[in-house]
């Protein structure tokens, strides 16, 4: 039985989060580096997914926290 790190091709869509999918789609790229550079790429993508989970999701959003407002009343 092998195992597929690629949940498209399952049929599944992924987190549902675009960004976080790229990043996650990025670690497919160790298979074309030496074994010595993936703990620079892994690094690299715990980086990213951490300040991407860490973001304010409706700072993209118009008239989320992002435009001033600390979401209450302004």
């Amino acid at each position: 039985m092998s195992e597929n790190p690629d949940p498209s091709a399952d049929g599944a869509s992924g987190t549902a989060d675009p960004a976080v999918d790229a990043i996650v789609t990025r670690a497919g790229e160790a298979t074309s580096l030496p074994t010595a550079d993936h703990n620079g790429l892994y690094t690299s993508l715990m980086e990213q997914l951490q300040r991407e989970l860490d973001a304010d999701p409706a700072a993209g959003m118009a008239g989320g926290p992002a435009n001033g407002t600390k979401g209450g009343a302004a």
